[in-house]
């Protein structure tokens, strides 16, 4: 017999539930928070490593973003992710269309792309739980995962309802569509 009476959050609840801990906090104070499973998770510090890949890939993305004049927006280690009624992650980068989000929003409408970079103690989750929540989202059309330390960048693909592994790391220039732009993968990881 269970035992257990915790109740699990649903996402809206944790939303709630971090937007009352924010206002108790400075926001520089209060970490960051993922739902896993109806569980809150806090995140772990990054290492500068990650951090550095994390700024170039923002740029990367938000240089071809301007550069094709497409109506999407990103957000870097802010908005989330909804996967299912008790999962909420927090991508290192996300892209959403436009005009699909008010100001006080903390949850990214129809993401496009979702990206992680790999960090020691977030590789297996990274590969697995989140790799099956992201493809539940049916506008996940690229799941991009990062490898700080080996400078490797593997891009996942929508592919009949799934996001599909890479046979290797991407290289030289990587398409990405939708939404219709294109990065150099090398730029991802200049520091």
């Amino acid at each position: 017999m269970n035992t257990d009476t915790k109740t699990r959050m649903t996402v809206d609840e944790f939303v709630t539930w971090c937007d009352a801990r924010a206002r108790q906090w400075r926001p520089s104070d209060e970490p960051g928070w993922e739902l896993f499973d109806g569980e809150p998770v806090m995140q772990q510090s990054e290492r500068w490593a990650h951090a550095q890949v994390k700024m170039a890939l923002y740029h990367a993305l938000f240089d071809a973003i301007r550069q094709s004049e497409l109506p999407v927006e990103i957000a870097i280690d802010s908005l989330g992710v909804r996967t299912s009624d008790r999962d909420l992650y927090e991508p290192d980068v996300v892209v959403f269309p436009a005009g699909l989000i008010a100001p006080d929003d903390l949850i990214a409408p129809e993401p496009i792309i979702v990206a992680e970079v790999l960090s020691p103690s977030t590789t297996k989750l990274d590969l697995t739980t989140k790799l099956a929540g992201y493809s539940r989202v049916e506008t996940i059309a690229h799941y991009l995962v990062l490898d700080p330390d080996a400078s490797e960048l593997f891009h996942y693909r929508r592919v009949a309802g799934m996001l599909v592994p890479p046979d290797a790391p991407a290289t030289g220039a990587l398409a990405l569509d939708p939404p219709n732009i294109t990065v150099q993968v090398d730029n991802c990881f200049k520091r």
